[in-house]
């Protein structure tokens, strides 16, 4: 029985299948290569493993006060190493146990692509003459929900020289396409958007 097939984006697995096969793992870079399973999401997983850098974003920009903007850069330059270490590191085993290349259950190269498209905005924080209100919090959601259209949209698009990347073949083929589109998303944020600067 042949279970991947060819459509937008990574060859398609069913779920169930894939974590059955990514089971012998150890945990840690199942987890990873997944993102605590957000890759086995049984449709558009490359949209569900691109969130958790959007959600970490936010959460901060609601709990950090205006003088501690730069802990978010941190925490996304903090993710994108994670994501890129992984990607290198594990996908080979990754696509090994699964018998295809570039599967759509790893996600963990959208946390890398989406933490660079969300890189450098400046995103309003909180201040504490607008502590009782929300209005400030508005531009925020809007900035990083226009970072993660534009991140989704090149890395389905994949323009030049995304495709060409893709084919070096085993982490560095996964990782560095959502690399450059993200790379893409965040050079169109600090142009045309007044979040980013």
């Amino acid at each position: 029985m042949n279970t991947a097939k060819r459509s937008l984006g990574e060859p398609k697995m069913d779920p169930a299948v894939a974590r059955e096969r990514m089971a012998g793992m150890p945990w840690f870079p199942r987890f990873s290569l997944t993102v605590g399973g957000l890759g086995f999401a049984p449709f558009a997983s490359g949209t569900w493993g691109s969130l958790p850098p959007c959600i970490a974003v936010l959460g901060l920009v609601v709990l950090l006060p205006a003088d501690l903007g730069w802990v978010i850069d941190a925490v996304l330059v903090a993710l994108l190493v994670w994501a890129a270490l992984g990607c290198v590191r594990w996908t080979a085993a990754a696509e090994d146990a699964l018998g295809i290349k570039d599967p759509s259950c790893i996600v963990l190269d959208e946390i890398a692509g989406m933490s660079i498209a969300l890189l450098g905005l400046h995103l309003p924080l909180r201040s504490m003459a607008e502590a009782g209100s929300w209005s400030w919090a508005s531009s925020g959601v809007l900035g990083v929900g226009m970072a993660f259209l534009l991140f989704r949209f090149f890395d389905v698009l994949k323009p030049p020289p995304c495709k060409a990347l893709e084919r070096i073949g085993g982490g560095w083929g996964v990782l560095l396409d959502d690399v450059l589109a993200g790379v893409y998303a965040c050079f169109v944020m600090h142009v045309f958007v007044p979040l980013a600067g």
